[in-house]
């Protein structure tokens, strides 16, 4: 085969063999392609290559390019103008109902006074909410008068603070001890000079009192070991109805006393706040307490930052027990 290649070539002239070797790869296939072939023109470049400029050339050239039977010029056309889309615009209409004509008459005291019957609560100011001023009703239309509400406006604990800065701690804890019938509540909150041991005397003289029942100490440093005497207290008194231990330093055993406290047979508490302490009682803590509270039923009113979801959802459950208890007894009592 080799020699008959070799018969033929060398029959070819110089001629010849350029143009053959035009046409032919070389016979090693592990040359790239452009070493494979020789270079098919003998132009010299005009310039860098321009890749747009090429695609630009092309299109031109495919637009006047006349090849082949059935040619169709091509025409480029500009696109269809879109049909304008028409804007409609939506009013709401709030329909008339029955009771427009009544109230178009009434001015604005008298739909106060309507609303505040009707129980919408937000066109009551805060003070008449909290129960601050006193509510007089009105002798035309004998319903309790209410103002338009034009929102919450801050609390200031100032006239509390003044209140109770100026309170003789030991003139108090003695009236507790005296157990005097016309002192009822005891109201320590925010007084910066009340110590342990204060604490420690007015936990001692409530033992033997018989009428205080309300016992308010927020912020009053009261701590674990306050809470556990405390909780002893409330095990046999019989006239606690109200307690309130905000802001103070209450952990997780005085949580768990406090709430042991609450499954005695003699608890009479009604209201106990225990938000914003030191540390926090932890889930376990907070379980027992939803779990004591399970075996008591006075009480309705409990501020509690609950952290565990569980506590949370269980103590909530038995608060509105409570609460319907409670309704209970009074319709049996206006019976």
């Amino acid at each position: 085969m080799d020699e008959i290649d070799d018969t033929v070539l060398s029959g070819l002239s110089e001629k010849d063999l350029q143009e053959l070797s035009e046409l032919i790869d070389p016979d090693n296939e592990l040359l790239p392609p452009s070493e494979r072939l020789p270079t098919q023109t003998k132009k010299k470049p005009t310039g860098p290559f321009d890749k747009q400029k090429l695609n630009d050339h092309q299109i031109k050239a495919a637009e006047t390019s006349t090849v082949g039977e059935n040619y169709v010029p091509f025409i480029k056309k500009p696109a269809p103008p879109q049909p304008e889309v028409p804007i409609f615009t939506v009013k709401k209409v709030t329909p008339k109902t029955e009771f427009d004509d009544m109230l178009q008459f009434l001015d604005e005291n008298d739909l106060a006074e309507l609303a505040s019957e009707l129980g919408l609560h937000g066109v009551v100011d805060q003070a008449q909410s909290r129960g601050d001023v006193p509510v007089v009703p009105n002798s035309r239309t004998n319903l309790h008068p209410a103002t338009k509400y034009d929102g919450a406006t801050p609390r200031s604990y100032k006239d509390e603070e003044e209140t109770t800065a100026d309170i003789d701690v030991d003139e108090t804890i003695a009236s507790v001890l005296a157990d005097n019938p016309s002192v009822t509540e005891v109201n320590l909150n925010n007084v910066s000079k009340v110590t342990s041991e204060n604490l420690d005397q007015l936990i001692e003289a409530l033992a033997t009192n018989t009428h205080i029942s309300k016992l308010q100490l927020t912020n009053t440093r009261f701590k674990d070991s306050h809470a556990k005497a405390l909780a002893q207290l409330l095990i046999t008194n019989t006239t606690m109805l109200s307690l309130n231990l905000e802001s103070n330093r209450i952990g997780r055993e005085g949580i768990k006393a406090l709430s042991k406290a609450l499954t005695s047979s003699n608890a009479t508490l009604r209201e106990l706040r225990l938000v914003n302490q030191y540390q926090g009682a932890g889930a376990g803590a907070e379980m027992d307490f939803a779990k004591c509270l399970e075996k008591n039923n006075t009480i309705i009113k409990l501020g509690y930052s609950f952290t565990y979801p569980a506590a949370r959802v269980l103590v909530d459950k038995y608060l509105t027990r409570n609460l319907d208890f409670e309704r209970q007894k009074r319709a049996n009592v206006y019976v």
